[in-house]
């Protein structure tokens, strides 16, 4: 019988053990959560190590042959194994170009209708429609550039340039040459349908952080409504540049929609009639038929230039962004200080306390007291008074007409494309097109593989790139701190989101697809495709992620901390439930971008008409075969090319169309 005299002390050991196991298991759940999270953080710093890595060293047979010669050579000659890239640099430039001096313009006046002339009913519907051409796939941009834009220019586009600008000194070389329907123009007109969107929403999203009193100032000093405006854009002008940076990156990363339309030729012709060639298009027409290694080797060397411009670029950008909304918080956060302190100390607001038009208040962090500092801010030009300038007011109305016209400019842009598909392809839909598999163009045919085949597709790359994103995403925001480190893993993140999906392409062939070198050498396959549309969705997952949980109150985590909540506990029951519907916003954003993707599968992937289930095999997807049946001269084919993009537009829409609802769900929650 048990000694019930015994020592309390020693009654209590199983249930002190017991804690103590109980706080062992916690503080393991709690390393285990932090070492995910970081693992996933330092995955982006390895994608795009391995990104750089792959391309350089598939890149330097052809550096050291070549060096920079390379870039200014105009020769690409496969069969002799000479190759330059210079006719190839230069069409991605001027296309780029071209399409900015198109977009700009009316990327800002819809930002400024969308922000200062917009009723709020209105500026939500329009900057759904305007943000809704960003999701469009570029497989159907570049199919309605053939089917309408093409002959549209070759029949009036490019008969009237000639007789505007023929005649003119040096201008007429540009518009010199006979009218080929694809050339540079073609690609650059397209090109600027594609990058307004992104332009358009940056800006928006710009001119929303410009502190209100830029705007009441100027109408104080008796500014018309486009004089006040050209204050604003003077305060956002960085950020706007940062925009048109990010537009320009985008161009000259785009691969499928401009190789369906800017003629494909290597020859280096300075006309905007002429045909031409991108690094991106090349690469897309190429990659696959490159049958000697130097041939290769130059190839991965014209996509390591591709990937350092875009990276350059992107970084840029995004730094001017970050600059400007980081001034507009600047001056939100010290007006409201300002008005604090003024309440404190019983202080009235008087014109003493007021700063003056080329000075702004900001804080100093010394100590706890907040001190507030004078530093010069960007002069505002002049502005004239407008009470009996008639000319002014003309110029007024004038401006403000010209923003109205490039918001509508740019939703017609989307009801075009979208009704030309729609009429296309809703006469070519048939119960066939759901039921059966690609084949001969006489008999019955449909992509009922190539849309089970994407929908696996995309499946298996959100198993891969949907908790990798959300542990960088929860790294981010739970566990980094403010230093280099973090920062860097931002930075990196955001430039992989704006990596060319071309790019990707080249990096999942090397490394799964090929049978050289270090790649697993598994041969074109859906795991190959998946791997590579999982590279596309991880920074955007993990960006928003960041953000959802930045929205999550602090509140939230001392509580549940305060009640004994471990750090895995808290994140993962009480903070991820709170922002999951932001997070699956994000999730449903990454999707709609790979189900529209074609540049990477066509390096791995590389489709099939048969239906395949094994990820092992060559896969099949919707994307690969409509931009096989768009390049074929089959009747049928074609119908069947426009009945795939209907569909694809269809699921990418009802996709950004719950994107949107369930975001401004969340808002009128949080308000």
């Amino acid at each position: 019988m048990a000694d019930l005299s015994a020592n309390p002390a020693q009654l209590s050991q199983p249930v002190a053990s017991t804690d103590d196991a109980k706080v062992q298991m916690r503080k393991l759940l709690d390393s285990v959560m932090q070492g995910l999270s970081t693992g996933g953080a330092l995955s982006a710093i390895v994608l795009l190590i391995a990104l750089t890595f792959v391309l350089f060293s598939g890149a330097m047979p052809a550096i050291s042959k070549f060096g920079f010669k390379f870039l200014t050579s105009t020769n690409w000659d496969p069969v002799q194994r000479d190759f330059g890239a210079l006719p190839f640099v230069y069409g991605t430039f001027i296309t780029a170009v071209l399409a900015l001096l198109i977009a700009v313009p009316m990327s800002i006046g819809a930002a400024l209708f969308l922000t200062r002339i917009a009723p709020k009913w209105l500026s939500g519907p329009v900057s759904f429609l305007i943000e809704l051409l960003a999701a469009v796939p570029s497989i159907v941009y570049g199919f309605w550039g053939v089917a309408w834009l093409v002959p549209t220019l070759q029949g009036y586009g490019v008969p009237a340039l000639k007789w505007l600008f023929g005649s003119i000194p040096y201008v007429q070389e540009l518009v010199s040459g006979p009218a080929y329907g694809s050339s540079i123009l073609a690609a650059g007109m397209v090109l600027a349908i594609m990058i307004m969107p992104i332009i358009t929403a940056v800006s928006r999203d710009v001119l929303l952080t410009v502190p209100r009193d830029i705007e009441e100032g100027a109408y104080a000093l008796g500014a018309t409504w486009w004089q006040s405006a050209m204050a604003i854009l003077n305060f956002g002008k960085l950020g706007i540049f940062g925009a048109i940076i990010l537009g320009f990156a985008r161009a000259i990363g785009e691969t499928m929609a401009v190789a369906m339309v800017i003629g494909n030729s290597n020859d280096l012709r300075f006309s905007l009639l002429a045909p031409g060639q991108t690094m991106a298009s090349l690469l897309a027409n190429e990659f696959q038929n490159a049958d000697n290694p130097m041939y290769l080797h130059s190839l991965v060397y014209l996509a390591l230039v591709l990937l350092v411009m875009t990276v350059v670029l992107n970084g840029i950008a995004r730094i001017l962004v970050v600059q400007v909304q980081n001034a507009g918080k600047s001056r939100f956060k010290v007006k409201k200080t300002n008005e604090a302190a003024n309440v404190s100390t019983g202080a009235l607001p008087v014109a003493a306390h007021m700063p003056s038009p080329s000075s702004t208040l900001i804080m100093s962090r010394n100590g706890p007291n907040a001190v507030t500092i004078a530093t010069p801010m960007p002069v505002l030009r002049d502005i004239s008074i407008a009470q009996i300038n008639y000319f002014v007011r003309y110029v007024n109305v004038l401006f403000k007409g010209l923003c109205i016209v490039a918001a509508i400019a740019a939703i017609s842009f989307l009801l075009m494309i979208f009704g030309f598909v729609l009429f296309k392809g809703f006469s070519s839909l048939s119960w066939e097109f759901f039921t059966k598999n690609p084949g001969a163009a006489d008999s019955a045919i449909g992509m009922k593989n190539c849309i089970v085949g994407t929908l696996i597709l995309v499946g298996l790359a959100s198993v891969i790139g949907v908790p990798m994103g959300m542990l960088c995403g929860i790294y981010l925001s739970e566990y980094a701190k403010k230093n280099w480190f973090s920062d860097t893993i931002r930075m990196v993140v955001d430039v992989l989101a704006g990596t060319p999906s071309i790019i990707v392409g080249v990096l999942a062939y090397q490394l799964i697809i090929s049978k050289e070198g270090f790649s697993l050498g598994i041969g074109p396959s859906g795991w190959g495709g998946a791997m590579a549309l999982a590279f596309l969705m991880i920074p955007i997952i993990a960006r928003t992620t960041e953000e959802m949980l930045h929205l999550v109150p602090d509140s939230y985590r001392e509580a549940s901390l305060a009640l004994g909540g471990s750090k895995y506990q808290t994140i993962l029951f009480v903070i991820l439930p709170a922002a999951t519907t932001g997070i699956v916003t994000g999730i449903m954003l990454s999707i709609a971008r790979v189900a529209g993707e074609t540049a990477p599968l066509i390096f791995t992937a590389l489709g099939s008409d048969q239906d395949v289930y094994n990820p092992s095999k060559p896969f099949p997807a919707l994307t690969l075969k409509i931009y096989q049946y768009a390049q074929s001269a089959e009747p049928k084919w074609i119908e069947q090319a426009w009945a795939g993009m209907l569909v694809l537009i269809f699921m990418i829409t009802i996709l950004s169309a719950i994107v949107r609802y369930v975001t401004r769900a969340k808002i009128h929650a949080k308000n």
